[in-house]
């Protein structure tokens, strides 16, 4: 079995440290040759990025230019940097055959998701969106029970954020220190529906199988005056046959007793889930005007460490297939509703979406 060697251009996602963390776990069959950050950025910017999402127990060569890293011709990019630069540095990479990881979302807009889908057709390498929630065990008996017809046709998804105030405690860092990163900068890909609604987007079109035609959203910057982004939205999306009503949200407090989701409503009962629980519940009986019956089942869904690193390595390595949701294919068709719900914040208007495949 041959090595991969793996690359990590751009410092900016908080996640940098988890999924470093995830491919170490299999040092036998993949090495993280380097790392480089993204222009343009000075110097304290670069140790500040250092030091928030690069983690401190591993060491990692660092180079200054991410195209030196590059000609290194490793066999994996995972591109971490802010949303706005996903589509000319995936392009990029691409256009150089490495297989490239895009951490999620797939991009700021449609024309940016277009640009990618082009570049991964013309290359001989993969393009993969890592959604974490593809990794979620209780997500994917969600997507079983529904593919059994467990509730029949799907007519309603709902989802929404946990308990979140945004990637950074804002008591951890001073105003003006928070409006200088990305996350805080709407033109860069920063706020809540760039960093939650597109769970909603990514869930509801998995679980109806279908393509968004149009989205209504809104959005409400709560907590965040020093900033142009917003820490809550809300999308309806209009699947023609089903719908899905998603919260992206950054003023969210403890849940309670209210689940994440997704809860699926179907014509034959309701599937409901929570990104923090082990179980799956699922409801057929109809009781109108009571409080919510038990569930009719339970099902119990035991915890798994696989996941980004070892779906990629498999596909690479065992030719084993992409998680569905990770593929290139799937986040175009999520992409439609992301981008329709994204415009629709900014008009206020009901807003179609684009095909995603056609140019």
């Amino acid at each position: 079995m041959k090595k991969c060697n793996m690359a990590i251009i751009g410092l900016s996602h908080i996640h940098v440290t988890n999924l470093v963390h995830d491919f170490m776990r299999y040092t036998d069959r993949v090495e993280i040759i380097g790392m480089a950050d993204v222009p343009p950025f000075s110097e304290k910017e670069l140790q500040e990025k250092i030091e928030r999402n690069v983690p401190k127990d591993v060491e990692i060569p660092f180079y200054r230019n991410y195209k030196e890293l590059l000609d290194l011709k490793p066999d994996i990019a995972l591109i971490c940097t802010d949303v706005k630069d996903h589509a000319a540095i995936a392009e990029e990479i691409l256009g150089q055959n490495i297989v490239t990881i895009v951490e999620k979302p797939m991009a700021l807009e449609m024309k940016d998701a277009k640009r990618m889908y082009r570049a991964s057709q013309r290359s001989r390498a993969e393009l993969i969106i890592n959604w974490p929630i593809a990794w979620f065990p209780t997500f994917s008996m969600v997507k079983h029970l529904v593919e059994k017809g467990d509730v029949g046709k799907v007519l309603r998804v709902h989802y929404r954020s946990p308990s979140t105030r945004g990637p950074y405690p804002l008591n951890a860092y001073s105003p003006e220190e928070l409006s200088k990163m990305w996350w805080y900068q709407h033109e860069r890909g920063g706020g809540s529906i760039c960093d939650y609604a597109g769970y909603g987007c990514v869930l509801a079109t998995w679980l109806t199988g279908s393509v968004a035609k149009r989205v209504s959203g809104f959005k409400k910057n709560f907590f965040l005056p020093f900033s142009d982004v917003e820490d809550y939205s809300v999308f309806t999306i209009d699947f023609g046959d089903s719908v899905g009503l998603i919260e992206g949200s950054w003023s969210t407090m403890s849940n309670g007793e209210i689940p994440t989701g997704p809860v699926v409503y179907g014509e034959k009962g309701v599937i409901v889930a929570d990104r923090y629980s082990q179980e799956v519940k699922l409801y057929r009986e109809l009781a109108p005007y009571v409080a919510s019956p038990h569930p009719d089942e339970v099902f119990a869904v035991e915890a798994s460490d696989l996941g980004l690193a070892w779906n990629v390595l498999e596909f690479l390595q065992n030719d084993k297939p992409l998680n569905e949701m990770v593929t290139v294919a799937f986040n175009m068709k999520a992409m439609a509703a992301f981008d329709a719900g994204r415009r629709s914040c900014e008009t206020g208007a009901v807003e179609w979406t684009e095909d995603p495949f056609q140019y």
